[in-house]
């Protein structure tokens, strides 16, 4: 068996002709050289990659690994629909609604007849020196609540009829007064 291949022995040509006929060139290319396909892996190593590998294929075929869309998606919606509910609890204001009752307690709205005549006619010099008009000025409804007196009425303008106001009285001065939704009292 060790005489079989005998006769037929390979020809070498000679490495000068052979470099010579295809213009060789002494220097390496040294892109080839920086390419990973030219590299000489160790055993050991192309052992490891293929145990990485192997383990890499089997996460790739789990349930958990096909479904990863779609946990991405409801984790960033419930993200999403979290922080959002924080944020309204933090900026939102709530209803007053909502807020305990326990700290109110009764107080008289009355007001005794010294104290009418007086608030009705601080509500007349105001109006009158606040609109510059020499109307007759009516007091419709006249209540307080706390160190605040409100006050609704009417008054008549010969060229333009009743005009209606609000006006709200604090320490016996006129604190705002509202006619047709505009603010006359500069605070």
């Amino acid at each position: 068996m060790k005489n079989a291949n005998l006769n037929n022995t390979i020809r070498f040509i000679d490495k000068k002709a052979e470099y010579e006929g295809k213009n060789y060139h002494g220097r390496l290319n040294l892109k080839n050289l920086k390419e990973k396909s030219n590299k000489v892996i160790r055993y050991q190593d192309r052992k490891k990659i293929k145990e990485h590998n192997a383990t890499k294929e089997k996460l790739k075929n789990t349930k958990l690994y096909k479904a990863r869309k779609i946990i991405l998606t409801i984790s960033i919606c419930l993200l999403l629909f979290f922080s959002i509910v924080f944020l309204c609890n933090k900026f939102y204001k709530p209803n007053l609604i909502n807020i305990e009752i326990t700290n109110l307690k009764s107080e008289s709205n009355y007001l005794s007849n010294p104290e009418v005549s007086t608030y009705t006619n601080i509500v007349e010099e105001s109006i009158q020196g606040i609109l510059n008009i020499k109307s007759k000025i009516i007091v419709e409804e006249l209540h307080k609540n706390g160190n605040l007196i409100f006050t609704q009425g009417y008054f008549n303008l010969p060229d333009k009829g009743y005009i209606y106001y609000d006006m709200i009285i604090q320490n016996n001065n006129p604190y705002s007064l509202k006619i047709n939704g505009q603010e006359f009292i500069t605070k």
